[in-house]
């Protein structure tokens, strides 16, 4: 029969086997966050001043179009003023039909740059995002995040009798994270680390 003393010894030695294991169970359980880069997209402050720059080029955009168009028109009227077949009308039409051309290929250039302009900028925000929610994932010593998509379904019968099935059908499948309390969501942190580096760079 076992002494008290050997019972004491046995417990401690069955505690210290267990003890290990349970720590290490506890060491090997990932901590995850999620973030939302979308809302961080769109509520960091170097996308605000992007858009408004944005806005300011598209009206001067605006302003050269007319011009342009104008231009254009006022060649139109010139050629207009001279009969068919003459040199003059034949100065003219020359004069338009380059005009013409030069809107068009402006029109074109334009739109281009624009649109190369935009996808710069986009992967440039995103991956200030990136680098953000790495930053705070090593602050905050996570092993993975993931990002939450909050893509609202139509509520009102309505609105959802005006999609069909495959349209509700995507919607559903750009749902990222069923449930988040929030309690581990860092998207304000990615925020205010981004809007930071933003400002101090001003």
């Amino acid at each position: 029969m076992l002494s008290r003393r050997s019972l004491c010894t046995l417990a401690f030695t069955a505690i210290a086997f267990v003890l290990p294991a349970r720590f290490a169970a506890a060491q090997d359980t990932p901590r995850i966050a999620t973030v939302n880069p979308a809302k961080v997209f769109n509520e960091m402050q170097e996308t605000k001043d992007l858009k408004q720059k944005m806005e300011n080029d598209r009206q001067q955009i605006q302003a050269e179009a007319k011009k342009r168009a104008d231009e254009l028109e006022e060649a139109k009227k010139a050629r207009a003023l001279f009969n068919e077949g003459s040199d003059e009308f034949n100065k003219k039409n020359q004069d338009m039909i380059r005009k013409a051309v030069e809107l068009q290929t402006w029109q074109e250039l334009i739109k281009a740059d624009l649109a190369r302009q935009q996808k710069s900028q986009m992967k440039n925000l995103f991956e200030k995002i990136e680098e953000a929610t790495k930053e705070v994932a090593q602050t905050k010593k996570l092993d993975l995040v993931i990002v939450e998509q909050k893509i609202d379904l139509p509520s009102d019968p309505n609105t959802l009798d005006q999609i069909n099935v495959d349209q509700l059908r995507n919607l559903i499948n750009q749902r990222t994270v069923m449930f988040n309390n929030g309690k581990f969501d860092i998207t304000n942190d990615v925020l205010a680390i981004v809007d930071a580096k933003y400002k101090a760079k001003k």
